[in-house]
């Protein structure tokens, strides 16, 4: 009887030792300035599924694409937006890699190793989706939160050995309005990557 019971046992072990071993997630080496607020700090849960893994050649700039007030709390966003991307959008995650919020804060969010997701006509496969909450057609962007996109995206431009030409917006990819006109204006007017090229010549060597 012993046997009877022993071979299924194995067989849902290496089952789900399999399924564990195919879901990796690339842990990114921040530097302390960034002041990153890591995904088990906020209370990530952990991916039940993947997509195919991609190499990041692309910083694209989101907005949240809605009205987000002062004292909303960040961190019950974002568990209950990856709760709503999981269920209701069938993603594996919430859509994004980094989301930024109201005071520039910057808060890591799907594993940077798979890409991210878009309601939108545009492949996200190799970019690396950094979303500003809040509404941009609406609202007015900090000096935090653009300090922070630049940050961030001079980190991931270095890291990941990101040609400057490459950090556009969402509607440079797609028909919508997201990065919202007052973020976007930022990358029009040269603003976003004049001030990365800066910072990235302000880094040791």
């Amino acid at each position: 009887m012993r046997r009877l019971f022993l071979l299924p046992a194995l067989m849902f072990i290496m089952s789900c030792s399999s399924h564990i071993e195919r879901i990796e997630v690339t842990e990114l080496d921040y530097p302390p300035d960034l002041g990153i607020v890591h995904r088990a700090v906020w209370g990530w849960q952990p991916l039940q599924d993947v997509l195919p893994p991609h190499i990041i050649h692309y910083v694209t700039i989101h907005h949240g694409g809605e009205d987000f007030p002062a004292d909303k709390d960040p961190v019950e966003y974002l568990r209950n937006l990856q709760a709503w991307s999981r269920t209701e959008k069938k993603w594996i995650d919430i859509p994004y890699h980094f989301m930024i919020d109201m005071n520039g804060t910057i808060y890591e969010t799907r594993p940077i190793n798979y890409p991210g997701d878009t309601n939108t006509e545009y492949d996200p496969t190799g970019h690396a989706l950094v979303c500003v909450m809040g509404n941009y057609e609406n609202q007015i962007l900090s000096e935090k939160q653009l300090d922070a996109v630049v940050a961030l995206t001079a980190y991931l431009v270095e890291h990941f050995g990101v040609s400057l030409e490459n950090i556009k917006g969402h509607k440079d990819y797609a028909e919508t309005l997201c990065p919202g006109k007052d973020l976007y204006r930022y990358l029009v007017d040269g603003t976003i990557v004049r001030r990365v090229k800066d910072r990235l010549g302000e880094l040791p060597q």
